[in-house]
């Protein structure tokens, strides 16, 4: 018996040296597990990075044409850039347009015609407006090459070239020409196109929620510098949904999206 107990003894440390070992690596696999759990939590609720949208390229979206100006490409895109410095081709004319299905509150129906796509979205701004209690009125959207000649030569006579120049468009290079753009106002505002129609109920709700059916405030306030028009809280833009919410977040205009390569 002694020999025995013994025996048992001889092994005793070992076995103590065993279940040392055994409880301190069992210590370590839990703790690499919980830092990974924790790693692979932390790497599931970090926020994606914000994905911005893809503009077309000042550069890849324009020709040089013969009077010196550039000449866009892609008259048909809904974020065809038109401006100052940038004409329509020749002879240009949207191929769908169409007249919205809106309230005229005594503005002329043939003054409408827009884009589809862009019709279909006014249709919808002004039916939320109204039943949010704003009442908008459709005032001039597309119009022809002939047609903003005959109107850019009429400011020429009655307002003079300093005027014209920072309210009206080059015939060609006019933003109601590519069809996705409309003045609006309302009968609360005699439908008038003045920068205070911005401070009325129907303008403020205009620059807030156009955005919400893919329009934006073309020439802003704070913008003058950059579109080289002055204030029109009138004119709205179709540019589509995810790019207008784009532009009203982050507070951009077109020029400053697709501006030229350096």
């Amino acid at each position: 018996m002694r020999r025995s107990k013994k025996k048992k003894f001889k092994y005793f440390p070992w076995i103590i040296i065993f279940l040392i070992f055994a409880i301190g690596l069992a210590f370590f696999m839990r703790k690499d597990l919980i830092m990974f759990n924790s790693t692979e939590k932390s790497e599931m609720t970090k926020p994606e990075k914000e994905k911005s949208p893809v503009f077309p390229g000042y550069n890849d979206t324009a020709i040089e044409s013969e009077n010196g100006m550039l000449e866009v490409t892609n008259p048909a895109s809904d974020l065809v850039l038109v401006n100052k410095n940038r004409k329509l081709p020749d002879g240009y004319e949207p191929t769908d347009l169409t007249y919205p299905i809106v309230p005229l509150h005594g503005a002329s129906k043939d003054k409408t015609l827009m884009r589809k796509e862009a019709a279909h979205a006014l249709e919808n701004l002004f039916q939320t407006a109204e039943a949010n209690g704003i009442i908008l009125t459709p005032v001039s959207a597309y119009r022809s090459y002939d047609r903003q000649l005959s109107l850019y030569n009429f400011y020429l006579q009655t307002q003079g070239e300093e005027w014209t120049q920072a309210y009206s468009a080059v015939p060609g290079t006019s933003e109601h020409q590519t069809g996705l753009s409309i003045d609006v106002s309302s009968p609360n505002f005699g439908n008038k196109l003045e920068a205070e129609f911005g401070e009325t109920k129907e303008g403020v709700w205009l620059s807030d929620h156009a955005h919400e059916f893919g329009f934006v405030i073309r020439y802003p306030e704070d913008k003058v510098e950059v579109t080289g028009y002055h204030y029109e809280p009138w004119h709205i833009r179709y540019v589509g949904k995810e790019y207008a919410t784009y532009l009203f977040e982050k507070d951009l205009v077109l020029e400053e999206v697709m501006a030229p390569n350096k």
